[in-house]
């Protein structure tokens, strides 16, 4: 897997800490976008038939809308480890990262369901907020099929209040949308092997799709060496979840 390298870290960084995102065209070429799809596919084929509940989520044609449990997937964990995505990682954070996990957002053509707008530290709980991810589109994303969008300089806010969303796979929402209004909205047009580096505490999201056109993102996740979670806050989260889980699965 070969990334993009001779970045420059220092005006990546100054756009990162500005805007809370930054996008990296051509992150990975097409070769090991194929790659990737590819092994993929012998993943969910192997594994994916395991998983339950909240690991997966299926659309209401009983496709794969997001798979939230990855660590059997020899190929992410050669990806999470790679050098390049290390150094990036611990230039954003200013301190050596630790690894957080992957995900899959595959939303399928027609029928992939919307991310109501969040934060994702509501989910990961992280002390000190110091957490990034990888978001690395395996398809086209716009706003025709889904495409992630982000609320400009949201993650000065700190954390915001959430409320249930009962979505599958984004279980939590921004309770006080209307102050987004108040920030611009952008949603980055993607090409495959394009990548947005995102903070823990922007507020982002996504609308269905209902384009003709898959619209698949890879998320690989860090966070600072001296992060901890925040005990209280993931156990109102876990609380939260656990009461939609049973509420869905009833």
């Amino acid at each position: 897997m070969n990334f993009k390298k001779n970045i420059d870290l220092k005006s990546l960084k100054k756009k990162y800490d500005n805007d809370g995102f930054v996008v990296i065209k051509s992150f990975l070429s097409k070769d090991d976008v194929n790659f990737i799809k590819n092994d993929l596919k012998n993943f969910i084929s192997n594994d994916a038939k395991n998983l339950k509940n909240r690991d997966i989520n299926y659309t209401k044609d009983n496709k794969i809308n997001s798979i939230h449990k990855t660590s059997n997937w020899k190929l992410i964990n050669k990806i999470q480890n790679d050098d390049n995505l290390q150094k990036i990682s611990k230039k954003l954070l200013s301190e050596p990262p630790k690894n957080f996990g992957a995900e899959l957002f595959a939303k399928p053509a027609k029928t992939g369901m919307p991310s109501p707008i969040h934060q994702d530290n509501f989910y990961w709980a992280i002390d000190n907020a110091n957490g990034l991810t990888f978001w690395i589109s395996l398809d086209n994303s716009s706003k025709r099929n889904g495409g992630i969008f982000y609320f400009k300089k949201t993650h000065k806010l700190g954390l915001l209040q959430h409320k249930p969303s009962y979505a599958p796979g984004s279980s939590q929402t921004v309770k006080y949308y209307e102050g987004m209004k108040l920030f611009k909205k952008y949603t980055p047009d993607l090409k495959p092997g394009d990548c947005i580096i995102h903070h823990s505490l922007i507020v982002h999201g996504s609308q269905k799709n209902i384009s003709k056109n898959p619209r698949t993102g890879l998320t690989i996740r860090y966070i600072g060496k001296s992060s901890k979670k925040d005990k209280n806050l993931q156990r109102l989260y876990l609380s939260e979840l656990k009461t939609q889980v049973f509420s869905r699965n009833k």
